[in-house]
């Protein structure tokens, strides 16, 4: 169909021209246990020094660096709470972490009125930011705490994290902005405490076990490493770089050992087989092969409203400085949610609602409910903005589903 061969064409471009190291799309029904495309191309990996040998293209069991596509598996972690009366939405964090007693202040040096809760937690509201993002006052309190890059986030565990955030002061009064942030680290030291476990095990426990992610996790066991994906780098952030072996990178961060982070905004390694477990879960609302995550009023609220206030987009809420604009889009307690096909780069033929996130890696998942489908973008290049190729991908989806035989 075209669907098939328009889709299947875009990923191969992108490999063909070296602008991927290789990539899998995989597209799935609600209802239908077979998926409709898995396709995987690429993967020329350099071994040894010598000239580039190629790979055998990526399956649905090949390992990924998902990152920020962690956040939605933690947020579902959090919503098991919610439903067992364990955690409230709206209630201070200071209820069930003792540290957020304290005074938080602004940059200006004014003391917040309102306190943090997991609602703000879970839709980057709390007034948190990352530190590679912009510029000011806030950010510079995060180089000196050492929790501005990734690498130095990633080797902390997320009580440490936590403990030095409260150190900085905060970007916006909780609740008045959207701030992509390592509010969803926080959300996973939230989750430890109440549940007596490591973020880890509890997500093993409650979610990855139950739906049979067997290879998802905060690290890859010695006899998988070899089936980790090589991660590229694009120097820059224009649309002319190749991933060629200059820059080439293969971070260590997770394989063969446990690391010293677990985090709930970016830690977890998964594949295609897997993540696709946890969208048909999602697609189910909550329940998957008569194994039930959440209920589905739950998984309808999580999925089905805007969480921003005034209903607004993440680019109407934005601080100046703060993430990129995402036109079109508002956040709901998953990932972002399509407000505004018609303005959201490569939605014009999504359906209101549709939502999804992605990851540092270029990684992506979209999952529309009301055409009851959804699809999956792995790769491994760094930063995410060097092709424009989520939209695209979106757009070659949508444009042509229902598939034309």
């Amino acid at each position: 169909s075209p669907l098939v061969e328009r889709t299947k064409g875009l990923i191969d471009a992108y490999v063909q021209a070296e602008q991927l190291p290789g990539a899998l799309v995989a597209i799935i029904e609600k209802g239908k246990k077979e998926p409709l495309l898995v396709y995987s191309t690429g993967w020329e990996e350099k071994k040894d020094g010598a000239e580039k040998e190629k790979g055998t293209g990526g399956g649905e069991k090949d390992i990924y660096r998902i990152f920020s596509m962690t956040k939605a598996i933690v947020s579902v972690g959090a919503m098991i709470l919610v439903e067992e009366g364990k955690l409230d939405l709206d209630a201070p964090l200071s209820t069930y972490l003792p540290e957020f007693k304290t005074t938080l202040k602004l940059a200006s040096g004014h003391p917040v009125s309102k306190q943090i809760t997991t609602r703000h937690l879970l839709t980057h509201q709390a007034g948190f930011t990352y530190g590679f993002f912009g510029t000011g006052p806030v950010k510079d309190a995060y180089k000196k705490l050492k929790i501005a890059t990734i690498d130095e986030t990633f080797a902390i565990s997320s009580k440490e994290l936590t403990k030095r955030l409260l150190q900085a002061p905060l970007r916006y009064e909780p609740g008045s902005h959207f701030d992509y942030s390592l509010a969803s680290d926080v959300l996973g030291y939230l989750i430890e405490v109440i549940s007596g476990r490591t973020l880890g095990e509890y997500l093993k426990n409650r979610i990855l076990n139950p739906l049979e992610m067997n290879d998802t996790d905060f690290y890859v066991p010695k006899e998988k490493v070899s089936r980790v994906r090589p991660i590229y780098f694009a120097s820059g952030f224009s649309y002319t770089n190749k991933p060629t072996a200059g820059n080439y990178n293969t971070p260590t961060r997770g394989l063969g050992a446990k690391p010293v982070a677990e985090s709930g905004g970016a830690g977890l390694f998964s594949t295609a087989e897997d993540y696709l477990k946890f969208m048909r879960m999602l697609m189910e609302y909550g329940t998957l092969n008569a194994t039930t995550i959440l209920k589905p009023e739950t998984v309808k609220y999580m999925v089905g409203v805007n969480q921003l206030p005034k209903c607004g987009t993440i680019a109407s809420h934005v601080v100046k400085g703060g993430y990129p604009n995402l036109t079109g889009k508002g956040w709901n307690l998953i990932g972002s949610i399509l407000t505004d096909p018609k303005n959201a780069p490569g939605h014009q033929c999504s359906s209101l609602g549709e939502y999804g996130w992605g990851g540092y890696a270029s990684t992506y998942f979209q999952i529309d409910p009301k055409k009851e489908i959804g699809y999956l973008f792995l790769t491994q290049l760094v930063p995410p903005s060097t092709w424009p190729i989520r939209a695209q991908l979106t757009y070659t989806i949508q444009s042509n589903y229902p598939p034309r035989h």
